[in-house]
């Protein structure tokens, strides 16, 4: 029977982990609408670089399903790729500040390029700046709207005249217009409004009409669709609606696959692990979201109806640091997903922010972390570790109590009751301190996984990002990616093993073989967590042996 149970344990244990590595996430949300229309064209793309390739007749701009506020379906993701045989040379206008590097393309009017200057792509030397623009054919900032015929339009073809505005607000703004013509002969006007200092970007676009129309505005990326979403890093279009954050990896969607989402809209946008570019609208209603994947392609539009004149909204470009965020407000820091237990894992991650700040280095910001959770939850853990030692004392005249009243279930509680009584032991007690410190530690990996400071931020010796697992060298071992030795791991399941030994034995065997194997599951577990919460694991689990000591020795 025992030997049953530990085959059980370890099958739950191996299912575990095995779906935690070779599933992803299911989706967060329920859509509005969802529709897999018929495949289409997916539309010409242009070579590396911008340049034109000789593909024929100009395509047409007609999306191939009608607008989301229509009937609830999204335009094709192949009209966010700009035409791909302009018959006028590209044109770019650049703007640079301290944040960022911006170029914008007269082909399309589109972000060609948008380089965080605080974010390099790698450790590596000579990494180039992160650029949020990864185009795959398309490019993002496209607009669309909706003419008189009920077609959805788009300026993927339209050439449009890039001009700097004189006179700026301010020092330190800089005001880009684009100016275009639509097929029907619609003007068409993109302004943004760069503010030295700030991520954010004043934009506002106008589709000339003679009646207000659905206009819509878009952000448009290249995915891998077979990227995992391990550890956080799924990347896909996001939107706060009705209240709540709703994302989705991209390259879970099927291909051609469309969902649209309708309510109180407060952003919109695109979405990776560390970085987001998001509309916020001046108004939360009459709006519409959709999301789709085309190809190698995570599409985002947002949609706003009855538009007559401009559509004014701000964007925001740039890393998901939640004290950034928050600063904006309207609430853009619910972008940095803290998971069910947000209202642990906020505080704890303030918490380090200031410690990092202080100390300078964020691995001993999580040290002083943990060391302040440990005195926090010392009096608990100290009950614990008591109620331990009172079971381990009673065990002899418990397992007498057991053999004596087997048969007679009854009297053998009442009898084990008494015992606890008698002693002052209660059974329980031990799990409370397990309960507490379960939410703690969820909220304190999802601040771990989450926060943007964590990235590329060394500790100490060949720990050189704490976002990511810890590796010494670079031997290839099974089952252990990147490539190099866990050495932190290893480090943290000895101390696993060392604190069990230390523990009072648990009368069953079958707990005490349990209890021995945890080790081993913990090991394999965290061997590619990001060496961040390793290190916390780790520091916790030297406290607990501490501890102990004190306990063992006392007693």
């Amino acid at each position: 029977m025992e030997s049953r149970a530990l085959l059980a344990f370890i099958i739950s244990i191996a299912i575990l982990i095995g779906y935690q590595y070779l599933f992803e996430p299911a989706p967060q949300y329920a859509p509005v609408s969802q529709e897999q229309p018929a495949s289409g064209e997916a539309g010409p793309a242009t070579q590396p670089g911008g340049a034109p390739q000789e593909l024929g007749s100009q395509p047409p701009v007609e999306a191939d399903v009608p607008a989301p506020l229509a009937l609830g379906a999204a335009p094709s993701a192949a009209e966010d790729r700009p035409a791909a045989n302009f018959s006028e040379p590209e044109r770019t206008i650049e703007v640079e500040n301290g944040l960022y590097r911006v170029q914008l393309t007269s082909w399309g009017g589109r972000l060609k390029v948008f380089e965080l200057k605080d974010y390099r792509l790698s450790l590596d030397d000579g990494s180039p700046l992160l650029d949020m623009v990864k185009s795959g054919g398309a490019l993002p900032l496209g607009l669309f709207w909706v003419d008189s015929e009920g077609r959805v339009m788009s300026d993927a073809s339209v050439v449009y005249a890039l001009e700097r505005v004189a006179g700026g607000a301010s020092a330190g703004r800089k005001i880009v217009r684009l100016r275009g013509t639509g097929p029907n002969g619609e003007t068409l006007v993109k302004e943004l409004a760069f503010t030295d200092g700030s991520y954010l970007i004043d934009y506002t676009v106008r589709v000339g009409s003679d009646a207000a129309i659905p206009v819509g505005v878009g952000w448009t990326r290249e995915v891998d669709p077979t990227k995992s979403a391990h550890f956080g890093t799924a990347e896909g279009p996001v939107v706060f609606i009705d209240g709540e954050l709703e994302a989705e990896n991209a390259g879970s969607f099927d291909d051609k696959e469309r969902n649209s989402y309708r309510g109180a809209i407060t952003w919109a946008g695109y979405a990776d692990h560390y970085f987001l570019a998001a509309y916020l609208p001046s108004t939360s209603h009459d709006l519409e979201f959709a999301a789709s994947r085309e190809g190698t392609l995570g599409v985002a539009r947002l949609w706003a109806g009855n538009v007559e004149g401009d559509l004014a909204m701000r964007l925001f470009v740039g890393p998901k640091s939640i004290k950034l965020l928050d600063s904006i407000g309207s609430d853009l820091d619910a972008a940095v997903d803290l998971g069910w237990f947000a209202i642990v894992a906020r505080p704890l991650l303030e918490v380090m922010l200031v410690a990092g700040r202080v100390t300078g280095n964020y691995g001993w910001a999580i040290l002083l972390l943990t060391v302040a959770i440990k005195l926090v939850l010392y009096p608990v853990n100290r009950r614990q570790a008591e109620a331990m030692k009172g079971m381990q004392k009673i065990q002899p005249e418990l397992k007498k109590i057991q053999e004596k009243y087997k048969d007679d279930r009854e009297k053998l509680n009442t009898e084990m009751m008494e015992l606890y009584r008698r002693h002052k032991v209660n059974p329980l007690s031990g799990c409370l301190p397990m309960l507490l410190q379960i939410p703690v530690f969820i909220g304190l990996y999802n601040a771990l996984l989450q926060a943007i400071e964590l990235r590329h931020a060394p500790f100490i010796g060949w720990i050189n990002d704490l976002s990511q697992p810890d590796r010494l060298g670079s031997l290839a071992i099974p089952f252990v990616s990147p490539p190099g030795i866990p050495v932190l791991t290893l480090l943290m399941g000895a101390s696993m093993v060392l604190q069990q030994r230390m523990m009072p034995a648990a009368g069953d065997p079958m707990q005490q073989r349990m209890m021995m194997l945890m080790p081993v599951v913990f090991t394999v577990m965290f061997i590619n967590f990001p060496s961040g919460l390793v290190i916390y694991w780790f520091a916790n689990n030297v406290l607990s042996i501490a501890q102990q000591y004190v306990t063992n020795r006392r007693s």
